[in-house]
């Protein structure tokens, strides 16, 4: 994909900010003026926070001006919103740059006690405190900083004493400031015993009183560990609001509260069903006032209320939970009304609105009825809008937002044509990788580091992520990541204490590259097995998520961990996290992991009761334990326990299925060697009956392919889904068309079905006519893709002149580059397979009078093909097949048999062209078998048809068995079987399932018959007269 460069620009806050704060005054009254002023937008508030180098140079008293007489109250609530300024550094040696904002806030607070404070004075800088804490947790600034300062923890100590002996308050005050108090002290960690007893204590005196609580107040009382009834009242309360006319602005709000700390589903539910009632209130202004009145109802602040709290559900609740399904409801509803604001949202909250949306988008965005169906496509352009004013935190959370959707469609923004006019939001992602690593190499170095160093540690790991990931992990700019995290690490003490960061330690330890510094420091402190041991499950699954940007040897240390958890019962997984952990083991290929995650999955579908939906969902499951390799599942392993269990539990649910589904039933059938009668008619009537038109193309050519494996040759069936096929690749690329043709007919020669219609269209094809496929171009085909589509054509019996044409250019196009690059271009372009297709190719022609007659037999000339890799790859692998028929038991028994009947020196052995199990051509087999050359072939199981329904079947349900009766081969061997017999072999064809049936006394006679010859006995008798 071609891109342009987004606008990466994230030095805009920080140039601001200083240019903003160099220009003051160096006095305390200016000096907070402007701060004020900045910390209004949150993004500049951010900046003074995070980058102290915009108080480089600046200087201000750290006492008192005398000439300012003004109001100390103003100063300290502006400091306060610093937290510089209202919390200690967290090392004694860092030193920040300009002035000790925390001095200046001591000089001011120690003024407090000259000063008579009412509890309002108090309540306005407690309010404060809790504002800072809050914002330096919601951007996880709280590795930069340390404790409260002495000087406010003394003030607000002095505020309960003064709250706590105060006896002219009427209890709903009181209760308001306890609760306000009771917030902040908790968040810094500071008893708050008596003002929990206290707020529980008026509560419980005056259950009513909560309804004239304000919605600070009731969210710090939800927050404490009530009594059962005053607990049970406060949800009763908050159930009876519901039932109330509300506006959007309190739903909200109250409904954020619910959400957050509300331990009761009926109160959770009562406010979602609410959102309809608010709803309709909305539609009735709209259609009083006007869309302005609406408009001017609904603020961003409500949608984001919204956002947050069904974020906070999704993380609450599990899946299958109805109150979780609710929560998605009212998220697909507000859609409209924050599509219309999207300009409005500040930077945070628009990505916090991604977050929300895309990391369901495959829950929620295919049924949406509102008009929200491209919210994807709107959120993605949004952000190309803001690109240019998005700062480094801001980008970094974007790509974390991007990475919980990385197979959603969406708009190709960075579009250059010609391009795909829809690209997955995982190559947009990229894209903007690159961009932003590029713009961050081109600053000059200070401002760099100021960049990279507003970053927390979580920030830090996760843009080590991205850009390890992307490719893009260079100087200068991975040289200053890892000095901030090795500042980070430094200053949280991590060598000598746990700390809540250990997952982001242990991100950047399997991210970064190998004898990386920073991550040697890390292993070295910490080995990441030990990390890991100490990991609670849930993070271990986080971890799952970056599995694939990490090398091989720290991906097999996770997953082990991870299924020796799992294989423990330590780690119980829900149904949806069972499909996660599965998709990554069938990702990372890892056996252990799939069956010790199938093990814990499969007992509790078993024993729900609803019956059907656990039948779905091993139906479900089942395709990751068929994504497993046959040789790697023993007869006990949950794979195939789960294959029988899906085959015995599918009659009752047939009826049911879709044709995806179906082609999961099959591909069990297929895994667990049963064949049951009644289930393939009730199988494969259905299949007739179901829709299958909007099915996609892969899947129905996956499901030619399962009933060719399984050597079901329903024809009216196969003709229905070929004809399907063919319609649903109509408008596809041409690679995409080519790879479902070739499945599709690789499955019918299989089968030795052909039909007429995906005849024609090959003749049309080959002959370069008009099609049916509109985006059709044979020359727009990779080298391997002509060679597997020209394959194809053959397999299925299209061997014609047009065949022999365009598959003698190919040849011509392989030996001119051959020539011009030698064997080394040939290995690039075209595997072995490719080669031995090729050569299996030419036979076809060969064998259907084609290969000689074109241009004075240009194919039989050909040095290429007939001298170096594709015949070379060819008759390698047919050795290799003689080799693995004589490794095997099968030689020995039909070896010992033979020489039984007197057919000695008959061995596997590879004729002109073909592997033949047995050439008897030895003297004893030619005396005993004088009719000419006989061959031996073997069929094994998986060539043998098993199930007949001929299209001309005039059964009432055209799904009877038609050759119960007899056997017939299929697929690769009825070819050589036929090629064989046009060379002058007669061969003896033996089945392999009947074989391994039979008694060792039996097999002579089976022999016998195969040969057409007569007892053995009649043959000595009759060889001797």
């Amino acid at each position: 994909m071609t891109v342009k460069a987004a606008a990466v620009a994230v030095s805009g806050a920080i140039q601001a900010v200083r240019a903003v704060v160099q220009r003051s005054r160096a006095e305390t009254k200016d000096l907070c003026a402007v701060l004020n002023r900045c910390c209004a937008n949150k993004a500049h508030r951010y900046v003074l926070s995070s980058v102290d180098s915009v108080f480089h140079g600046l200087t201000i008293p750290s006492n008192a001006d005398a000439e300012w007489s003004g109001d100390r109250k103003s100063a300290v609530l502006t400091l306060c919103k610093l937290p510089r300024a209202v919390y200690l550094p967290r090392s004694s040696d860092v030193t920040r740059p300009g002035p000790d904002l925390g001095a200046v806030l001591d000089g001011e607070l120690q003024s407090w006690d000259s000063v008579e404070r009412t509890l309002q004075d108090y309540s306005a800088f407690a309010s404060e405190l809790a504002e800072t804490a809050e914002f330096v947790s919601a951007h996880s600034l709280d590795g930069a900083f340390g404790p409260l300062r002495p000087s406010a923890v003394e003030v607000l100590n002095k505020y309960k004493q003064l709250l706590l002996q105060d006896t002219r308050l009427g209890d709903l005050r009181k209760l308001t400031y306890a609760a306000q108090l009771l917030h902040v002290l908790k968040m810094h960690s500071i008893d708050s015993d008596n003002l929990t007893e206290l707020i529980s204590a008026i509560v419980a005196k005056t259950p009513q009183i909560l309804r004239q609580c304000s919605l600070p107040t009731l969210d710090s009382i939800a927050k404490i560990k009530l009594p059962s009834k005053e607990k049970e009242y406060l949800d009763y309360f908050l159930r009876m609001v519901t039932t109330k006319p509300m506006k959007l602005k309190q739903w909200s709000e109250l409904f954020w509260l619910v959400a957050r700390n509300s331990d009761n589903r009926n109160t959770i539910d009562s406010f979602l069903h609410c959102y309809k009632i608010v709803a309709r209130h909305m539609n009735r202004v709209e259609s009083a006032e006007g869309a302005k009145e609406k408009a001017k109802s609904v603020l961003c602040s409500s949608l984001m209320n919204v956002v947050y709290g069904v974020t906070t559900l999704q993380k609450r609740l599990r899946p299958s939970d109805p109150v979780y399904k609710n929560a998605l409801g009212v998220l697909e509803a507000v859609w409209p009304l924050i599509e219309a604001r999207l300009q409005r949202f500040e930077h945070a909250e628009l990505i916090d609105i991604a977050h929300c949306y895309l990391e369901h988008h495959k829950a929620i965005n295919p049924q949406m009825r509102h008009g929200s169906r491209n919210c994807v496509d709107l959120l993605v352009r949004e952000f190309v809008k803001r690109s240019g004013d998005f700062m480094l935190r801001d980008w970094v959370a974007l790509f974390e937002v991007l990475d919980t959707s990385r197979d959603a469609m969406v708009v190709n923004v960075l579009m250059q044509k010609p391009a795909n006019y829809y690209v997955r939001v995982a190559a947009v992602q990229q894209a903007w990788v690159e961009d932003l690593a590029r713009a961050l190499e081109q600053l000059p170095l200070e401002e760099l580091a100021d960049n990279v160093y507003s970053l927390s540690l979580p920030q830090c790991s996760n843009l080590c992520k991205h850009l390890v990931a992307a490719g893009c992990y260079n100087a200068p700019v991975s040289a200053v990541l890892e000095r901030r995290c090795l500042a980070l690490i430094t200053d949280l003490k991590y060598q000598t204490t746990r700390h809540v960061m250990d997952f982001y330690f242990v991100q950047l330890q399997m991210v970064l590259p190998q004898h990386n510094a920073l991550r040697s420091a890390l292993e070295s402190n910490k080995p990441l097995r030990t990390s890991l041991e100490q990991m609670s499950c849930n993070t271990m699954l986080r971890l799952l998520g970056i599995a694939r940007h990490c090398g091989p040897a720290e991906r097999r240390v996770l997953l082990q961990k991870l299924a020796e958890r799992i294989e423990s019962n330590v780690l119980k997984l829900a149904h949806h996290q069972c499909l996660t952990v599965l998709r990554y083991a069938a990702r990372f290929k890892d056996g252990n992991l799939t069956n010790a995650v199938l093990a814990a999955a499969i007992p509790p579908l078993l024993e729900t009761p609803e019956r059907h939906k656990g039948f779905y969902k091993m139906l479900e499951i089942s395709k990751f334990a068929l994504s497993l390799p046959r040789d790697e599942c023993s007869e006990t392993s949950p794979a195939v326990i789960l294959s029988e269990l899906v085959v015995q539990h599918a009659p009752a649910h047939v009826r049911h299925l879709t044709i995806p589904h179906l082609d999961l039933l099959l591909q069990n059938v297929n895994r667990s060697g049963m064949l049951p009668k009644p289930l393939f008619e009730v199988v494969l009537s259905h299949a007739m009956e179901v829709e299958i038109m909007g099915a996609p193309a892969a899947q129905l050519s996956s499901m030619m392919r399962t009933l060719s494996e399984l050597g079901v040759r329903h024809e009216n069936l196969l003709e229905r889904l070929e004809e399907a096929v063919i319609m649903s690749v109509a408008d596809d690329e041409p690679a995409v068309v080519s790879e479902v043709l070739v499945s599709a007919a690789t499955s019918l020669a299989h089968l030795g079905m052909r039909t007429a219609k995906l005849n024609e269209l090959f003749e049309h094809v080959l002959a370069r006519k008009p099609v049916t496929l509109s985006r059709w171009d044979y020359d727009a085909l990779s080298r391997p893709a002509q060679v597997n589509l020209l394959h194809a054509m053959a397999l299925f019996g299209t061997v014609n002149e047009d065949l022999e044409r365009v598959f003698t250019q190919l040849v011509r196009d392989c030996e001119r580059e051959v020539k011009d690059g030698g064997d080394a271009v040939s290995f690039a372009a075209l595997d072995a397979e490719a080669h031995r297709k090729l050569y299996d190719t030419y036979i076809s022609l060969l064998v259907g009078g084609f290969a000689t007659g074109t241009e004075e037999g240009a194919l039989a000339k050909s040095e290429f093909l007939l001298e170096h890799l594709p015949c070379y790859h060819w008759f390698s692998h047919r050795e290799q097949l003689c080799t693995d028929f004589k490794a095997s038991p099968h030689y020995l028994q039909f070896k010992g048999t033979l020489e039984q009947l007197g057919l000695e020196g008959a061995e596997p052995r590879v004729t002109e062209a073909y592997f033949a199990h047995a050439v008897l051509d030895s003297p004893e087999c030619k005396r005993r078998l004088p009719q000419g050359g006989h061959i031996l072939y073997c069929v094994p199981p998986s060539h043998e048809l098993r199930w007949w329904t001929p299209k001309g079947d005039t059964a009432a349900d055209a799904t009877v068995n038609r050759i119960e009766s007899y056997q017939r081969a299929i697929g690769q061997s009825a070819r050589v079987i036929d090629h064989l017999q046009r060379s002058g072999w007669n061969v003896a064809t033996v089945f392999l399932r009947e074989w391994d049936a039979l008694e060792p006394e039996q097999r002579g006679r089976h022999l016998l018959k195969a040969l057409k010859l007569k007892d053995i006995t009649e043959a000595d008798t009759s060889h001797s007269s």
